[in-house]
């Protein structure tokens, strides 16, 4: 397990930019954020740029674990499903140039509860988009991590927030190319017991997206600035022998800092994941 963020912290920055000043201040392993493939995808000759950006990765000693996927609603009525899968298929190129080695993408949704027929018609279009998906990972050598999303109180659900959920979705597409992304920050929000939820995973966990809350909305902190527990998830983390990313989504902590301040808000934010990924090791040596 590795200490691990996403480019988005410096979001306002080109991806090289982004690498330059993440990788001095010592971190070593990143997840691409969306808003910079996007720009890459912008530029002339994306796929040349993509090699470009992978040359200068590999000699500032920094590698890719991750990419956030395309935010693709495709459960949405309104939604360009060829539109989308074609952006998303184009991004997944790119994260095969990277060097990417999981791809994390949302399920989607749309809340039901009173129309019949509801849910099982989401989890088919849920399983059928990913398993397209997945044949095109496969070919290029990328993992697809499936992230859970969080739900809103009976009767309107969104599926994709609970482990049996995912785990049903990895089971029936390629579970040798389909995994399971947890994000903290979601699950907390939905109210679920993390480390109950972290061993059901484990034989499909792949990624992680560590981030803090109150519990009422998204909020992208840094562990322990909102009400997570965070032991027995690092514990569960630990037990179950996780050997990703152990990747920060916290936006929420460092967008506002302003960049001549943010080198040194994100040396405190390694040495918070060294720490606590130290932590988890510990549990994992235990149950040996």
């Amino acid at each position: 397990m590795k200490p691990s963020i996403w480019t988005d912290a410096f979001v306002e920055l080109e991806l090289e930019q982004a690498l330059e000043k993440l990788a001095g201040v010592g971190w070593r392993t990143l997840e691409v954020a969306e808003a910079h493939w996007r720009r890459i995808g912008e530029r002339e000759g994306p796929e040349r740029a993509c090699e470009a950006v992978r040359r200068r990765a590999d000699d500032l000693g920094v590698a890719f674990a991750q990419l956030h996927g395309y935010s693709f609603d495709f459960c949405n009525p309104d939604a360009d499903t060829a539109a989308g899968l074609e952006t998303t298929i184009r991004s997944l190129n790119y994260a095969a140039i990277l060097g990417v080695g999981q791809y994390v993408l949302h399920t989607s949704s749309r809340p039901w509860g009173e129309e019949p027929g509801g849910y099982d018609q989401v989890r088919a279009l849920n399983r059928d988009i990913v398993g397209r998906l997945a044949e095109t990972a496969r070919s290029l050598g990328v993992g697809i991590a499936v992230e859970n999303t969080w739900d809103h109180p009976h009767p309107r659900r969104r599926f994709g927030t609970t482990a049996e959920e995912l785990l049903w979705l990895v089971e029936q597409t390629d579970p040798e190319v389909v995994g399971v992304c947890w994000d903290t920050g979601h699950a907390h929000i939905a109210g679920l017991d993390q480390p109950r939820a972290i061993r059901a995973l484990a034989p499909a966990l792949r990624a992680l997206h560590i981030q803090d809350s109150d519990g009422t909305h998204d909020q992208h902190r840094l562990p322990y600035e909102g009400t997570i527990a965070w032991e027995p998830l690092l514990r569960a983390l630990g037990e179950v022998g996780y050997d990703g990313a152990f990747n920060l989504e916290v936006g929420g902590s460092v967008h506002r800092v302003p960049l001549p301040l943010r080198p040194t808000r994100l040396r405190f934010a390694l040495e918070l994941a060294t720490t606590m990924v130290a932590e988890a090791m510990t549990y994992r040596k235990e149950k040996k």
